[in-house]
């Protein structure tokens, strides 16, 4: 558009596109007052921004960053508000100075699994985040599940009753009030909302060059079930592991601010199970820098076996009779005071004691494995 000849181009094509004869915008000599005359009938007439789009698509096709960027900011300009301006201000106002717990809950229950909520700061926030989201097939739009997520966990009453009639005026309004009866019948009948412990799972996988990670993420915060979220991957060396699993902590510590605790899970690769990750260290730029063991649980995992399936059903079924009846859980100490404890160095025994007895559950070793020459073969 800095070039006469362009602009003229383009607002021939912006005709067309229309079936006019010419387009309303005079070509200046000064790129900017072309530009702001562009702009004032483009919003004015919705029908030119449309057409002006399709023209820049052929003139400038090979620019795909660009367009990107100008369908973000169309998208953005010609966006009607999900609610009218009163059923937005009614809201807020009974959303203002309303105090709830376990907040951060609350939206992710309300938006379902497999939707990222970032962390919240209060009612009103939580509905303007939860009301960009897309609901799910046949379901209510998170933002309005949420207000009655809300109206349950609101005192006083009155302020509760004044959001379920918010709820049924929007419901009707969409034709939704059969699924909000619904929710309102499975949000009553529930327990109250209680802290949900969060997971963070942090993968070390070793690359070609010696020193080298990929580090890979997932989070997992959702009261619902099991549905851990990817973060994103980089690449870390032995040196800056450490600050980068530090980054990942503290994200996740501001984002769950209402979890019941954070688990940390690292999953190393079979030369790497000793890497001591429990003692890498957080505020690492402080003169007392802290070892993560001390403010959350951390769970070391074979990366070796997650990936070998066909490992996993005998230890599935182990799983079961410690969950289903614990009762009759056994644990397996190498060199242990039972006669019939395997001997430290007799691997055939011990995998013969394993392969009999499904109540096994547990196997504690004598020592870290490969802390010995008889401890670096895995069981």
């Amino acid at each position: 558009m800095t070039d006469p000849d362009l602009r003229t181009l383009c607002l021939d094509l912006v005709a067309m596109e229309l079936e006019m004869t010419s387009v309303p915008v005079r070509v200046h000599r000064v790129t900017d007052y072309f530009l702001v005359e562009l702009a004032r009938e483009c919003l004015e007439n919705v029908r030119i921004m449309h057409a002006l789009r399709a023209s820049l698509a052929v003139m400038a096709a090979a620019d795909e960053d660009a367009m990107m960027r100008l369908d973000s900011v169309m998208e953005q300009m010609t966006a009607r508000p999900a609610l009218p301006e009163t059923a937005a201000a009614k809201l807020r106002s009974l959303l203002e100075e309303l105090e709830i717990e376990q907040l951060g809950q609350l939206c992710r229950t309300a938006a379902g699994p497999l939707q990222d909520i970032p962390a919240v700061t209060s009612p009103w926030h939580a509905f303007e985040v939860l009301s960009r989201m897309n609901a799910q097939p046949g379901g209510l739009p998170p933002g309005l599940a949420l207000v009655e997520y809300l109206a349950a966990a609101a005192r006083p009453l009155q302020r509760a009753d004044a959001l379920r009639e918010w709820a049924d005026e929007q419901a009707r309004e969409l034709g939704l009030t059969p699924q909000l009866r619904s929710l309102r019948q499975q949000v009553g009948h529930a327990a109250p909302a209680g802290p949900v412990d969060a997971y963070l799972v942090i993968r070390l996988l070793p690359q070609e060059e010696a020193g080298c990670y990929e580090l890979s993420s997932w989070h997992q915060y959702d009261p619902t079930g099991w549905h851990p979220a990817r973060g994103p991957v980089t690449q870390v060396t032995s040196e800056t592991a450490e600050r980068a699993v530090q980054k990942l902590v503290y994200e996740a510590a501001e984002e769950w601010d209402d979890a019941g605790a954070i688990h940390i899970e690292f999953m190393l690769g079979p030369d790497d199970l000793n890497l001591p990750v429990h003692r890498w260290r957080l505020e690492l730029d402080s003169e007392m820098p802290t070892p993560l063991y001390m403010d959350y649980p951390v769970v070391v995992r074979s990366l070796e076996r997650s990936r070998t399936r066909r490992w996993h059903r005998q230890w599935k079924q182990r799983w079961n009779v410690f969950d289903q009846q614990p009762e009759r859980a056994k644990q397996l100490v190498v060199d242990g005071e039972d006669p019939d404890s395997p001997r430290s160095g007799d691997t055939r025994a011990l995998f013969a004691r394993l392969k009999v007895d499904p109540q096994v559950v547990a196997l504690i070793l004598n020592s870290p494995p490969g802390a010995t020459p008889r401890g670096t073969r895995r069981c």
